[in-house]
């Protein structure tokens, strides 16, 4: 019991130091080095009608790819999760450049406004970390795209009481993380159910160009807005991959580079973001 108490008493120290903030534009955000986390608890798929822990973790595990990598996540559980005895669709949130998964779940926590409103149901939020890179992919700097698909999607749905499967997991990104949940969504069609990309700082079309080679737009299920920063980036993609025969649902918005804007604008317009995703849910991909 006393070993109990100490976990979630440090847990909750530890939520003290990251308050949640509305995000600011990476030309604003200063480099940071990869976060400091704690080991992961002992968390257990288990329940009890009066249960209570930590909501947050910054936290990390080490990836069986025969290298010790270490995965750092953090990741934000519905007030209900420790009594409610359900399981939960899981949303995956991607950086940017510059930021982390400590910094970046400040602002994905803006995601619960949707499920506070109804429009989305209540999910666990993952944000993975990319090695302050954003790209998400395997680079000198680390095996950031392995570390997300072959060792943070198992590791997730094994140790926290979630639905399993692709068609209960979303993915979102922002900026360099809009890059990755396009990118992702493209290359791994069939591991998600819903993927939003919000002003993605796009790499050049031809990258993007093999993970839609054979296929047609309703293989995919991207939604992608781009904002003042990488509008035209986004769009140039999009144009690139409708020449292609694929479609991918696109808007710009007249908003500036934060994630947390792209939310409240959302929110103003009566959820189609958000709606998009949850329509995704329970499909098949």
């Amino acid at each position: 019991m006393a070993a109990a108490v100490a976990v979630v008493l440090a847990a909750s120290a530890l939520t003290g130091l990251y308050l949640r903030s509305r995000g600011r534009s990476e030309a604003e955000s200063p480099a940071v080095p990869s976060p400091t986390t704690t080991p992961e608890p002992s968390l257990t798929a288990s329940c009890h009608p009066e249960g209570t822990g930590p909501e947050r973790l910054d936290t990390h595990f080490t990836a069986d790819d025969g290298a010790g990598t270490t995965v750092r996540y953090s990741i934000s559980l519905p007030d209900d999760y420790y009594s409610a005895c359900k399981k939960y669709p899981v949303l995956y949130a991607l950086h940017g450049k510059t930021q982390n998964n400590v910094g970046f779940l400040d602002q994905a926590l803006s995601l619960r406004k949707a499920m506070a409103a109804g429009v989305l149901d209540q999910s666990i939020i993952v944000t993975p970390d990319s090695y302050s890179t954003g790209r998400w992919e395997n680079r000198d700097t680390g095996p950031a795209e392995d570390n997300f698909i072959k060792q943070l999607i198992p590791h997730i749905e094994a140790k926290y009481r979630v639905k399993p499967g692709p068609s209960y997991r979303l993915l979102v990104g922002f900026s360099m993380g809009g890059h990755g949940a396009f990118r992702f969504g493209l290359k791994y069609p069939q591991l998600f159910a819903a993927c939003w990309s919000v002003d993605g700082a796009m790499a050049d079309p031809e990258d993007y160009a093999p993970f839609v080679e054979g296929k047609s737009s309703g293989d995919f299920r991207i939604l992608s807005v781009g904002g003042q920063l990488n509008g035209q980036r986004v769009e140039r993609l999009v144009e690139a991959l409708k020449e292609r025969g694929v479609e991918i649902p696109y808007s710009y918005q007249d908003l500036e580079h934060e994630f947390v804007t792209f939310i409240d604008a959302d929110e103003k317009a009566g959820w189609p973001a958000m709606k998009y995703l949850q329509k995704g849910l329970g499909r098949t991909p």
